[in-house]
C-alpha cells in the first residue's frame, strides 16, 4: 500500500500521518488490498478540508471532509471511507448469494472460476449444496432431504471435520468423513 500525503498551506504532523496509515490499515481488512491512497489537506479560513482518494482492487473511492481540527477532518473522511467499503463489501456478498441461488452466469466476474479443460465424456454438475457452519448429522440429513440433491457437504459438529452425506445406489443415506 502506497500512501501519498499532500499539504497545501499547512504541514501534516508525523503523528497525524501515523494515525492515517493505521486507520487505512484497519479499513484495508474490509475493503481488500489498498493499492494506493492519496491524502490531500487544504488549510482554509475556517479550518481544514481533506480529500482522500483510495484505489483498491475492485473499487475507487474519493471522499472529502471539512472540520476546524485537522485530525477530526481526517477522521471524518476515514469513517466515510470505512462505511463505503463496508457497503461495497455487502453488495459483493449479495451478488454472490444471488448468483449462487440463480445458478446462471449473469456476472462472470463474481462466478467461481470455470475450469477450461477438455470436456469429459460425462457432464459434471456443479452444486453449491454445502454448509459453512458446523451441523449435526441430523441437521445435515434434514438439509439433504429438503434440497432433493444426492449429496450434501458439511462440517460435522461432533467431530469438527468435513463430511459428505449422500444417497448410495440402494437409495440409503451414507456418510464420508475426512480423517484428522
Amino acid at each position: 500500500m502506497s500512501i501519498t500525503f499532500t499539504a497545501k498551506s499547512t504541514k501534516i504532523p508525523g503523528p497525524v500521518k501515523a494515525y492515517v496509515e493505521k486507520s487505512l490499515g484497519r479499513v484495508e481488512r474490509i475493503s481488500g488490498d489498498i493499492m494506493e491512497a492519496d491524502v490531500i489537506v487544504h488549510q482554509e479560513k475556517l479550518g481544514f478540508r481533506t480529500e482522500l482518494s483510495v484505489k483498491t482492487r475492485n473499487f475507487s473511492y474519493h471522499i472529502e471532509a471539512q472540520d476546524p481540527i485537522l485530525k477530526q477532518a481526517l477522521r471524518n473522511a476515514l469513517n466515510t471511507f470505512k462505511s463505503q467499503a463496508k457497503k461495497n463489501k455487502e453488495k459483493i456478498k449479495e451478488e454472490k448469494k444471488r448468483f449462487r441461488r440463480s445458478g446462471n452466469m449473469a456476472n462472470p466476474d463474481l462466478a467461481p472460476a470455470a475450469i477450461e479443460a477438455e470436456q469429459p465424456s460425462e457432464a459434471i454438475a456443479i452444486s453449491h449444496n454445502f454448509s459453512p457452519k458446523p451441523l449435526s448429522l441430523e441437521e445435515a440429513v434434514f438439509y439433504l432431504r429438503e434440497s432433493n440433491d444426492n449429496a450434501y457437504l458439511f462440517i460435522n459438529a461432533d467431530t469438527n471435520t468435513m463430511a459428505v452425506l449422500y444417497r448410495n445406489r440402494e437409495g440409503k443415506l451414507s456418510i464420508i468423513q475426512a480423517n484428522q
